[in-house]
């Protein structure tokens, strides 16, 4: 791509892989409370009910522990379980495999950001857990700012931090109404990663199936 300087990313999704780490997060609930508080129907049936309220990332934090209630009454509050989750879970942070690969491909070339939303604490303790850190010249986690993706003022203070114009980045994310619309808002030039290419037709930009095919790209 001509003139770009500088690729940004989101986190969840495009660098690491959530779904994998919240059905870890998923094992530690079991581990540490199924045999004090028995839940209803097999394991695999809860497993299945948990990731379902999660929504990958946006069923809301607040909406876990009353939905859950359905098939496991766990005696946690709401803000005991949030408490309790936003503890281990950055812990949980596995990449993708090839995460390593692209990110020293591109530091070469670009410079590099990220833009997460989140808990401050817990989108750091995940870029840390994975020790991509090193690679970025601007982390920004929405729990310290004042607006959160798709507002284009977020887009627009990377930019500024990473010292180039819109028009000069490219954005890469997973999750069209924050990452793609928010991009697009900001006039910088997304690059969407979908794994079911059949969906979305209509979508006109750049969209890729896996982080590597951004090689192929930048």
């Amino acid at each position: 791509m001509d003139k770009i300087r500088a690729v940004i990313f989101d986190i969840d999704g495009t660098l690491i892989d959530r779904k994998e780490a919240f059905l870890q997060f998923c094992d530690y609930l079991i581990d540490k409370y199924a045999t004090e508080y028995p839940y209803q129907g097999t394991m695999d049936a809860l497993i299945a009910h948990m990731v379902e309220i999660d929504g990958n990332g946006y069923g809301g934090l607040h909406n876990f522990i009353p939905k859950l209630r359905n098939l496991w009454k766990l005696p946690l509050s709401v803000e005991e379980f949030i408490e309790e989750r936003n503890e281990v879970f950055g812990k949980l942070s596995i990449p993708f495999p090839e995460t390593y690969e692209v990110l020293e491909a591109l530091k070469i070339k670009y410079k590099l950001g990220v833009i997460t939303n989140g808990y401050s604490s817990v989108q750091r303790e995940k870029i840390s857990t994975v020790k991509i850190t090193d690679y970025f010249d601007d982390i920004i986690v929405s729990g310290e700012e004042d607006f959160a993706k798709p507002d284009p003022k977020i887009f627009e203070l990377s930019c500024e931090h990473l010292g180039v114009k819109a028009e000069e980045a490219v954005f890469i994310g997973d999750y069209y109404p924050n990452d793609i619309v928010g991009a697009i808002s900001a006039r910088i030039k997304p690059i969407w990663i979908i794994e079911n290419q059949d969906e979305h037709k209509e979508y006109e930009g750049i969209r890729i199936t896996r982080l590597a095919e951004l090689l192929q790209l930048l």
